[in-house]
């Protein structure tokens, strides 16, 4: 057994202390699997090193009736200035082991190659969690500290590593930490909370699951506030960082894998659809999201994904053979079709996606959503933003939503606000900024953006701080409405 009672870690900052763990006590036994859910920097790493004895608490008490492994996907118990194969005979020589036997499994398991032969301070941090994973599987702990090792390596490489612990080792007790909910989900028989230096504890994963979400999800407090990007490409590059950095977006698409792992099609597709929505030029979950439409016979939608993105950067080969089995089961032909790829350049002449689709809708038709079938048409028709900007402003839509706006301009008039139409959703003025009066054309996207966040309405501000202004197929069509 382990027995944690009251354990506090304080670390000393130039601004005092830092209060890490407050009072934490547990009991884990053997065949327990215990995993711990915590944002970024809740101190679940710390926890893991106390537990494994790489660390003292400040105060508190931690005894141990089983052997301990260390953090797995942890390296810092290496000798970094000897090789991979010194460090696999120094732990061999530590619990007496046979040391040709364990060479041979950490050559196969953690398939380092000539770099087992390497000194360990030349090796990536990837490199140092596969051969502590292989070299933890070599000394048989009672229990293991499993510490996010999902995270390294390829899928074949996480089976090997689940088959090892869960199957072949499936009596042991483990403590576990992943941003992965699914994976303590699917591995754990306890969990626990760690937030605010406080662990709470939990049998049940969904209760466990919606106090984490409760704790760090979905406050609007708690949402970041980022830069403006300066055009469209930025806007694609950041997203994608910025998606995997906000809990916000991670629970849903949690929640959307784990929907979908359970084949609950419509549930996945929701949650991956909120999580768009925060994100909207995050390109990975558009393919996601588009396979579970998919699963559900939602052709349209599903192609209208597949094509989101592409345009916004997912390599064609991974997309292409889904993009034609949806578009020839709604009766047409793929070679009629083609999926288009990313379009490097302006904005103007890159590939649209249902992003900048619904984007504009908001701007020049008043509305924020455009149906499956309609959206589909218009991204299969139109190759380039500006052609789809100019095909929507050639809509009566825009006629009917804009008409003071052209009579105004008809008469000479320049309206600083739209009376017509409605605000973008909530997030995208940024969006808008950067797309229709980008710094590369010598705007300040982000002066842009605040002024159309605190607008009530946001087309007559755009053309009035010279946004589309390099669109020459937009240009061409506005002048079509102001001459009518």
């Amino acid at each position: 057994m382990i027995r944690v009672r009251k354990v506090c870690k304080d670390y000393q900052t130039s601004f005092g202390a830092n209060h890490v763990l407050r009072d934490v006590s547990f009991d884990l036994r053997k065949g327990e699997k215990l995993g711990i859910l915590g944002r970024n920097g809740a101190g679940k790493s710390t926890l893991m090193r106390l537990v494994s004895g790489a660390e003292m608490p400040s105060s508190g008490t931690i005894d141990r009736s089983m052997s301990v492994s260390w953090p797995l996907a942890f390296g810092g118990a290496f000798q970094t200035m000897l090789t991979g194969r010194d460090n696999v005979r120094f732990i061999s020589r530590i619990y007496d082991q046979d040391f040709e036997r364990n060479l041979a499994f950490v050559e196969d398991f953690a398939e380092l190659g000539p770099y087992l032969h390497e000194p360990v301070r030349t090796y990536s941090s990837g490199m140092r969690a596969r051969l502590a994973f292989a070299i933890s599987m070599i000394t048989e702990f009672d229990c293991f500290l499993i510490d996010e090792v999902g995270a390294v390596g390829d899928a074949r490489f996480h089976e090997r590593c689940n088959h090892e612990l869960f199957v072949r080792r499936a009596d042991r007790a483990m403590i576990i930490i992943s941003h992965d909910a699914a994976y303590l989900r699917d591995h754990c028989t306890r969990f626990a909370v760690l937030h605010d230096a406080r662990l709470r504890q939990m049998t049940d994963f969904d209760e466990a699951y919606g106090e984490f979400r409760r704790l760090v999800g979905l406050a609007p407090d708690r949402q970041p506030v980022a830069r403006v990007p300066i055009d469209r490409t930025r806007l694609i590059e950041a997203s994608q960082t910025r998606a995997l950095r906000d809990e916000r977006f991670t629970l849903l698409v949690q929640d959307g894998d784990m929907h979908r792992d359970a084949r609950r099609w419509p549930q996945a597709e929701a949650a991956y659809a909120e999580a768009l929505a925060l994100y909207p030029y995050q390109r990975s979950y558009w393919v996601q999201h588009a396979h579970v439409a998919k699963e559900q016979g939602h052709f349209a939608l599903a192609e209208v994904s597949y094509r989101s993105a592409c345009a916004l950067g997912e390599p064609l080969p991974d997309v292409r053979e889904h993009l034609e089995f949806v578009v020839a089961r709604q009766g047409d032909s793929p070679a009629d079709w083609p999926l288009r790829d990313y379009a490097a350049g302006s904005a103007a002449a890159q590939t649209p996606a249902l992003s900048d689709l619904t984007l504009f809708a908001a701007l020049l038709w008043g509305t924020g959503e455009v149906e499956a079938g309609p959206a589909r048409d218009l991204l299969r028709l139109h190759a380039s933003c500006d052609a789809l900007l100019a095909a929507m402003i050639d809509d009566p839509r825009f006629a009917e939503a804009q008409a003071p706006w052209i009579a105004a301009r008809r008469e000479g008039a320049d309206m600083q606000s739209s009376p017509a139409g409605e605000r973008p959703p909530q997030g995208w003025a940024d969006a808008l900024a950067c797309i229709a009066c980008p710094a590369t054309d010598g705007h300040n996207p982000e002066a842009v953006a605040r002024s159309i966040a605190a607008a009530d309405l946001a087309w007559a501000q755009l053309i009035a701080a010279g946004g589309f202004a390099g669109w020459t197929l937009s240009q061409a069509a506005l002048q079509r409405h102001i001459a009518a």
